[in-house]
């Protein structure tokens, strides 16, 4: 139950215009390889693709629809998890609902009809749907706390089109997908922007806000939010609270009807996740799956980023829990192949600076779904408890000229562009980056909610952590949700349970890392579960290739688009920087931060060729 799209329009009978939803819905085919559902009726048409998470017999035919003796009251199209559906379930019937089948759709159509638009302060999962109330002629569409699941629309002269995926809006014929030159930005900074779509007109239903469009427009308000509250437990109260959230979180999101395994890096989180698991007694016997590149721990050479490989600390938490593991070893030709790599820029629908850690993760998931459905991950985790690698060097002053992780980009990389060095300087002027930057983080101190009477540093460290949940984990939960989604596996991140990150971020900071060494909470609530190695291991990111012949290919396929005149990028890049470095292999091979120029580059033109993106800079 993982893709949906819709069309309301107010002024135009739709009912001849099925065959245009379910093009849009085939575009998500990946998201719900189960089934395809539409359901058209006057000024509304909603589809939906399937992934059944549900035991058989419990995942009934979609879009649901709840009727009365008059003919159809609503229809509901719903992506994501309700895992509190058996105490939905009672409040349901207490209240004289019927529920005959249980799924997730049907519970949040009837507490719809229940509770109206609060229904989603009943809810405890990761969702993102659509009512079409068939009385009130209302659409209502809703998004999860934390905003896991993926909400775009476009708004229409007479109605609005929305979907789980951006590619499902460039597939109908009303939209012109544009790239101008606040877009870019948002790419270059990953600015993160709550409501932003990146691309023109395109935008986000914010995580924690519901809309309710009607022939008077399009009304929007939040539902949830952070706390701000003074922490009274002392230490060890905190870390038993911390453990006992995160337990929580874990157990829940590992029930399912379906298998399921968990992604491990070796790292502190995921590994917390599965030893976490392993107390529970949750999904017995633990799957695990890790990626890993061929030769990679005889070639390994620490830097400024990655301290230390994954594999010794991966083999000693399986063996500390007697998961049942896989290690999912990928070639460079694996990188490279092209197909592999236009998956993953299709997955996320946006180019990145990523490269190979977004066609590895493409590839770690396709690899688990083999043999699960469900996949819970480790990531948030450093948005949550302080342990992003930027964040060690710089914390977050009260009036910031950027973002952290820009500024961090700009010391290893040289310039303040996230993957966009090559790009031409009078553009890159001309965007502001730094300006617009400064602008959002404003933007989002100004949002984060404060408690009276603490010190002056504890603020900005609150500044800091919302910037960082409610900004970067934006980027960051997309890239982990939509690669498994590319592949019909549904990741989890029990790290970004609200009841655990509002806990948490309510933490004063000196507690959050009271012994010096990061992400100390963390690492104390998840003591006894995981070896004590992997728990003292310092901070390493997710693994890229070091293969010398990964670069050269890169700097081969770098040459053919600066010297392809027919290129959509000609005018954009900076030729005579690039040849510079072409001379000079070295210069782009240095680091992996370097070689993230490339990798946009790449990845930017692939994106507006496979998209047929306008560019209007």
């Amino acid at each position: 139950m993982s893709g949906i799209v819709g069309w309301v329009d107010f002024a135009r009978d739709l009912s001849r215009f099925r065959p245009t939803v379910q093009a849009m819905a085939a575009t998500m085919a990946a998201r719900g390889p189960d089934g395809e559902g539409v359901w058209v009726d006057g000024h509304a048409a909603l589809g939906q693709r399937r992934l059944d998470l549900r035991a058989p017999g419990n995942n009934p035919r979609q879009p649901f629809v709840v009727e009365d003796d008059n003919g159809p009251v609503a229809t509901v199209v719903f992506s994501g998890t309700l895992y509190n559906l058996a105490e939905l379930r009672r409040k349901l019937a207490a209240a004289g609902r019927r529920f005959p089948v249980e799924s997730d759709d049907e519970a949040a159509l009837l507490a719809y009809l229940q509770w109206g638009p609060d229904c989603v302060r009943h809810f405890d999962g990761v969702f993102a749907f659509a009512v079409w109330d068939i009385r009130k002629q209302e659409l209502f569409l809703a998004r999860d706390r934390l905003g896991l699941k993926p909400l775009y629309y476009v708004e229409l002269p007479n109605g609005v089109l929305f979907a789980s995926e951006q590619k499902a809006l460039m597939s109908h014929p009303l939209v012109d997908p544009v790239l101008d030159a606040e877009g870019l930005t948002e790419i270059l900074t990953y600015a993160g922007t709550p409501d932003h779509g990146v691309l023109k007109g395109f935008r986000k239903l914010r995580g924690a806000h519901t809309a309710t469009v009607s022939t008077n427009g399009i009304s929007i308000r939040r539902y949830w939010q952070l706390s701000a509250r003074e922490h009274r437990e002392d230490l060890p109260e905190t870390i038993e609270r911390t453990r006992a959230l995160l337990l929580d979180a874990v157990a829940r999101q590992a029930a399912s009807d379906v298998p399921v395994g968990f992604l491990l890096s070796g790292g502190v989180d995921s590994s917390v996740v599965v030893g976490l698991a392993a107390k529970a007694g949750v999904a017995s016997p633990l799957k695990t799956y890790t990626v890993t590149f061929a030769d990679y721990e005889q070639q390994f050479q620490p830097d400024f980023v990655r301290g230390t490989p994954d594999a010794p600390y991966v083999r000693a938490l399986v063996d500390f829990v007697g998961a049942e593991h896989q290690d999912i070893v990928l070639a460079t030709s694996d990188l490279l192949d092209p197909v592999a790599r236009i998956n993953a820029v299709r997955a996320k629908d946006l180019p990145s600076m990523l490269g190979d850690m977004n066609t590895s993760l493409y590839l770690l998931c396709q690899a688990a779904r083999e043999h699960v459905t469900v996949a819970l991950s480790g990531e948030t985790a450093d948005s949550v408890f302080g342990g992003n690698v930027y964040g060690a060097e710089e914390s977050v002053p009260e009036a910031p000229r950027t973002f952290p992780w820009v500024s961090f980009h700009e010391k290893h990389a040289g310039h303040h562009a996230m993957g966009g060095g090559l790009l031409d300087a009078g553009l890159l002027g001309e965007l502001d980056l730094m300006g617009y930057g400064a602008a959002r983080c404003a933007e989002s101190f100004a949002e984060t909610p404060q408690p009276d009477g603490i010190s002056d540093a504890e603020r900005r460290s609150r500044h800091d952590t919302y910037l960082q949940l409610t900004r970067w984990a934006d980027s960051q939960l997309a890239h982990s949700e939509r690669n498994a989604m590319a592949v019909g596996l549904d990741v989890r991140m029990p790290f970004a349970d609200p009841a655990l990150v509002d806990y948490v971020f309510n933490v004063p900071a000196p507690m959050k890392a009271f012994d010096g060494k990061g992400k100390s909470l963390l690492r104390a609530a998840g003591e006894g579960c995981v070896p004590d190695s992997v728990l003292n291991r310092p901070k390493s990111p997710f693994p890229v290739s070091i293969d010398p012949a990964y670069q050269r290919i890169l700097q081969e396929q770098l040459s053919r688009v600066a010297s392809d005149a027919s290129s959509p990028l000609a005018g954009m890049l900076d030729v005579d920087q690039i040849g510079t470095r072409l001379a000079d292999p070295a210069s782009l091979g240095a680091n992996w931060v370097a070689r993230t120029d490339i990798e946009m580059i790449l990845s930017l033109e692939r994106w507006v060729r496979d998209y047929g993106i306008r560019l209007a800079l």
